[in-house]
């Protein structure tokens, strides 16, 4: 049941997004929700999860993750478009490696409640910045991925959670991790197809509230 919630809560989250870009103020909203729980997750749960299972050699990872689209993007022989469709790519690739570990995590039912909670935003996050892109099927294609990787986690369980304990894929969700800072960071406030949208600063009311709101959907699910 808890696989079946947590896919759910992942596929509603594109029609939620949708819907909610339609009305100023509310695109401000999901804009602070999407900011605050990913930056959340990223921070609570993958940064240190990294961290617990690599070491001190997580925080060069993590360090050269924070770096590498800065630099990526600062190279003069690559078009800025296709090095943020390079770090979108990674970042997706780290949110499928995520997503296993979100598959054992999902065998706990104390800890199930946050993850479910925590695929709206990662939904939401996964259709805004893959679709504009790559196109609506590559959108399809990542979240079938994070559902079949999810899925294959919860139904085998022991052998995954050994492969989460590998310390190589700890430092290279050290990296990733470094590079999802970047995205949530700096792309919230444009699309990519070139055309920045309103300003979402923290004195956009708007914006605010959906802080606000994500800052609460993580308290009841990390309580």
């Amino acid at each position: 049941m808890n696989f079946i919630l947590s896919t759910l809560a992942l596929v509603l989250a594109p029609f939620i997004y949708a819907l909610g870009r339609r009305s100023p103020l509310a695109r401000q909203a999901l804009d602070g929700f999407i900011f605050i729980t990913i930056a959340s997750i990223v921070c609570v749960n993958i940064i240190p999860e990294a961290l617990e299972t690599g070491g001190t050699v997580a925080l060069v990872f993590l360090a050269v993750g924070l770096a590498f689209p800065f630099v990526i993007e600062h190279l003069g022989s690559i078009p800025h478009r296709k090095a943020h469709v390079f770090i979108v790519m990674l970042a997706g690739l780290g949110l499928v490696v995520h997503a296993s570990i979100d598959g054992i995590a999902l065998l706990d039912e104390a800890l199930a409640p946050a993850i479910i909670l925590h695929r709206v935003p990662v939904g939401m996050a996964i259709w805004w910045s893959v679709r504009p892109s790559f196109g609506t099927g590559s959108a399809i294609v990542v979240f079938a991925t994070i559902i079949g990787a999810t899925g294959i986690a919860y139904l085998l369980g022991a052998p995954f959670m050994e492969l989460a304990e590998i310390r190589g894929i700890s430092w290279f969700q050290a990296f990733v991790a470094g590079s999802l800072v970047h995205v949530v960071a700096f792309g919230i406030s444009s699309d990519h197809g070139g055309q920045v949208e309103p300003a979402a600063g923290f004195r956009d009311w708007g914006y605010r509230a959906g802080i606000l709101i994500g800052l609460f959907v993580l308290s009841q699910g990390l309580a």
